[in-house]
């Protein structure tokens, strides 16, 4: 089954680490595809550098193997958060990738590690612009859900706007520390 597995905002220094170590274990589907979508723009020597600089233990020669297949298998692209224009680019790119892959199911997991106040546009443009047609789709959303229960309730409210419940998974900031 292959993945395109779209990362919004690579601050997350725990975030690559974690697909690292799922990868070196052989825990990631086969065939997947990492995109890192951020504001900066960088190349993908910097977006490599950035990703695997909080990775730990790669000191022998099969750990080394495995980080630079990993770096393969991760792309980057940079646009906003709130505009329509940015995420068609985003999903040209998630096309190109897709296109190297057999069959026709195309399935999309956006993992969303950004502030509160660019969750509602961003799910509102992924859906809009990113979302596969031909597979399955998730929105993971990591961070506090507002500052209080009138706030979540407004944010979660937003989000179902655009994803079902069946779509959205949700990682409580703190809690994912733990």
């Amino acid at each position: 089954q292959f993945i395109s597995a779209a990362v919004l905002d690579l601050s997350k220094v725990q975030t690559y680490p974690a697909l690292f170590g799922l990868y070196r274990m052989g825990f990631l589907p086969k065939g997947v595809k990492i995109v890192g979508y951020a504001r900066t723009k960088m190349d993908s020597a910097e977006y490599h550098k950035r990703i695997t600089s909080y990775i730990k233990n790669v000191d022998d020669d099969e750990s080394k193997t495995k980080l630079e297949e990993f770096k393969e298998l991760s792309t980057y692209i940079s646009g906003g958060y709130e505009d329509g224009p940015s995420f068609e680019n985003l999903n040209k790119h998630l096309l190109e990738i897709e296109g190297t892959f057999q069959g026709n199911e195309r399935n999309r997991l956006f993992y969303l590690a950004l502030p509160p106040s660019v969750f509602i546009p961003v799910a509102k443009n992924l859906k809009e612009q990113c979302y596969s047609k031909a597979g399955v789709n998730r929105i993971i959303v990591e961070k506090p859900f507002g500052k209080d229960l009138e706030s979540c309730r407004e944010l979660l409210g937003s989000l179902k706007q655009h994803w079902s419940e069946d779509e959205t998974f949700r990682i409580d900031h703190y809690l994912g520390k733990e």
